[in-house]
């Protein structure tokens, strides 16, 4: 169960910061853009970390399928990374600050509570990584296993990816 659970929490990590990287390295001026807007940073440093964030991204989509220590590494710095991230967001929404995130490219959205939520999600992710990535137990994978763990994880980052969609969705609704 716990191989099942590690593939999982690995394709959702994976999929997720790859796509989030992909997105602002296409629109890294947007992104960065983003950043001076949040002021979350000081100005000099807005254009390193528009490069820097979908690097560290990248990298920690790829290091989460290297085996033990550095997938539980990775996993704990993927949920650092997401924590900050977090914090950021939180931040931002106690000043009443009306900014998209650009978490994944361009986008009208404001930050809202469902971003919040989705990197809590998130990070929980992260966690359940790292306790499997170190938890002893049969490896063995069978095939209809694989099939639902990356179905389920598939759904799960669809879902991730599109907070801001949903968020506009569900906001037009009311």
């Amino acid at each position: 169960m716990t191989a099942y659970l590690l593939l999982g929490c690995r394709a959702v990590i994976a999929v997720v910061f790859a796509g989030s990287a992909l997105t602002k390295f296409r629109a890294r001026r947007d992104f960065a853009s983003a950043l001076r807007v949040m002021a979350v940073l000081p100005p000099r440093l807005t254009g390193a970390a528009a490069v820097g964030v979908p690097v560290v991204e990248a990298a920690l989509a790829l290091l989460v399928w290297v085996p033990e220590p550095v997938s539980t590494w990775a996993f704990a710095a993927t949920g650092g990374l997401i924590a900050l991230f977090a914090a950021v967001l939180v931040r931002l929404l106690r000043q009443g600050a009306d900014v998209s995130c650009s978490c994944f490219g361009t986008s009208g959205v404001p930050v809202s509570k469902a971003h919040v939520v989705r990197n809590l999600v998130l990070i929980a992710v992260a966690a359940a990584g790292l306790v499997a990535s170190t938890a002893p137990g049969p490896g063995g994978l069978g095939p209809a296993g694989v099939a639902v763990a990356l179905l389920v994880a598939g759904f799960a980052s669809v879902l991730i990816i599109a907070t801001d969609t949903l968020v506009e969705l569900f906001s037009a609704v009311r």
